[in-house]
């Protein structure tokens, strides 16, 4: 006999975020012919169907839904779906609204999407339902995975979005440029792979992800060493490097001079300025 569950989990932040985020998830094997609407929603709500089949009505428009298939619900859309009588559905859903929505599900035409790629938008949500109860931020985390995997879906809007990758990736970059992260770091925050990762820096920025961090990591050095009387210990510690001297030998190879020789160079010319 098929167990029979429904599962629900709710956020709760005293910051909500107004570009895009979860409001509450779930998950729900449905007994037969159990349906839900008519009803208009005031969210977003991404359905994936893991096991089982059933009907979505939006309108007059009917669909039939079946396993490895999304069903995607909009504000303001009269809508009804129903488990089917004798497979009925297992699916998982989100709940989200923010100002970005709207752009994010513009790029599908159609309400009912199929899954690509080995199941990655399944694999991605059932990562997050299965967190159960979980922070706001680390709920943000798992969405965001979401998030990126249903728009490289669409291959109408890799070409559109794939700046916002790398726009994500160098802020995460820039927030953390004291800690030591890798270039795998980066793209599990981003929520693509590692080689599509390197592909959009190469064709964007003409460099690859580790040569643009290490670069934004001496640079950072520089200013330290320019701006701020912290040892150079301090600096290294600050932009990543527990070692000095792994350091030490990256910066001689990004400005062709040692860190505090740098430092004195710049001390000497504000001194000179200072003197005019």
């Amino acid at each position: 006999m098929m167990d029979y569950f429904f599962r629900n989990y709710y956020l709760a932040t005293t910051y909500v975020p107004t570009d895009i985020y979860p409001i509450q998830y779930g998950e729900q094997q449905c007994r037969p012919n159990y349906g839900f609407g008519p009803c208009i929603r005031s969210n977003y709500i991404l359905h994936y169907v893991y096991s089982g089949c059933g009907i979505l009505r939006i309108g007059d428009t009917k669909y039939t839904i079946r396993s490895g298939e999304i069903f995607l619900i909009k504000p303001n859309q009269l809508t009804y779906y129903e488990a089917d009588a004798e497979n009925p559905w297992l699916y998982r859903w989100i709940e989200f609204n923010g100002s970005m929505s709207e752009r994010i599900l513009s790029e599908f035409d159609n309400p009912v999407i199929s899954d690509y790629d080995d199941s990655i938008i399944g694999e991605k949500i059932k990562a997050f339902i299965n967190m159960g109860k979980i922070p706001f931020e680390t709920a943000m985390e798992k969405f965001w995975a979401v998030i990126a995997a249903l728009t490289l879906n669409s291959t109408d809007s890799v070409g559109i979005r794939s700046r916002d990758y790398v726009q994500m990736a160098e802020l995460y970059i820039k927030n953390n440029i004291n800690k030591k992260i890798t270039v795998n770091d980066i793209s599990a925050h981003v929520g693509i792979n590692r080689s599509y990762l390197s592909r959009l820096f190469k064709e964007y920025k003409n460099i690859s992800p580790q040569q643009y961090l290490a670069t934004a990591r001496m640079n950072t050095a520089a200013q330290y060493l320019k701006n701020t009387d912290i040892s150079i210990v301090e600096v290294a510690q600050s932009v990543g490097y527990s070692d000095y001297h792994i350091f030490n030998k990256v910066f001689h190879r990004y400005f062709n001079t040692s860190p505090s020789e740098w430092r004195k160079r710049y001390f000497w010319q504000q001194s000179v300025i200072d003197k005019e």
